[in-house]
């Protein structure tokens, strides 16, 4: 019987440390820790309008399996950064941005979503590459500043392509030398965890939009979103929350 090389069993001893390196830093952060709270809150929300919200059409279904993406996408950079894979973390938040833009491009014209659906390679390179879909949605929102291009970029840039930019995120120490496996640093950590709660918030404004709330489980879900939403956007972009508006709905969640 053959046997599972050792190396791998090392390899992944030490990410578990690593994972329990980060998670400390992030429990001793108030900050992380909301952070942390606002990307599972959206997980779950991902989760129950793509698995357990009954689908009557095929489009509905495409955007639960776009959903289902993102799920395993917030789990895998959650994963990744967490263990000290800062640059294949980053990476793999290039994907959810252009997950988030096709389904924030779809509430633009739904009736795209079948064109997309059907398209061949081809077509899908015409009509929806990631610039078409940035532009029009800046177009959408009056954003001249383009800013989705330029968080794109960033993330192209120091993660989607070899560059030599992107060697700094392979390095412990600033300047120092490149580290080859995962490593734990709190700056880079940090970095990808505000970037992935961002990101998760996008994704589930944008995700819900798409789903009329029908049964009980529906709203319950939707109310935890809207207050873990709401707190987070008070806490860091200085946005009011009414509390008040939270209780009374859940009052009328426990009438039905």
């Amino acid at each position: 019987m053959n046997s599972f090389p050792e190396n791998f069993q090392n390899l992944h001893s030490g990410e578990e440390f690593l994972r329990s390196e980060s998670i400390k830093a992030i429990e001793a952060s108030e900050e992380l820790t909301a952070h942390v709270y606002l990307i599972k809150s959206a997980m779950d929300l991902l989760d129950h309008f793509a698995r357990s919200y009954p689908h009557d059409d095929e489009d509905t279904l495409t955007v639960q399996l776009l959903g289902i993406r993102l799920f395993n996408g917030l789990a895998s950079v959650m994963k990744l950064l967490l263990s000290g894979y800062y640059q294949t973390s980053a990476l793999q938040q290039r994907d959810l941005l252009e997950t988030v833009f096709l389904l924030d491009f779809f509430l633009i014209d739904r009736t795209r979503i079948p064109v997309w659906r059907a398209s061949d390679t081809k077509g899908r390179l015409k009509n929806f590459r990631p610039v078409v879909i940035r532009t029009a949605l800046d177009d959408r929102d009056g954003f001249t500043e383009r800013k989705r291009e330029k968080a794109y970029d960033v993330l192209s840039e120091l993660a989607g392509h070899p560059s030599h930019a992107g060697f700094r995120m392979l390095t412990p120490v600033p300047g120092g030398d490149a580290h080859c496996g995962p490593f734990f640093e709190m700056t880079a950590m940090k970095a990808n965890l505000e970037e992935l709660a961002k990101h998760a918030a996008q994704a589930g404004v944008i995700f819900t939009r798409f789903f009329a709330k029908k049964r009980k489980e529906d709203h319950a879900i939707s109310i935890t979103w809207a207050e873990e939403f709401g707190v987070w956007c008070e806490k860091f972009y200085d946005r009011p929350f009414d509390r008040a508006q939270i209780r009374e709905m859940r009052a009328l969640l426990d009438q039905l």
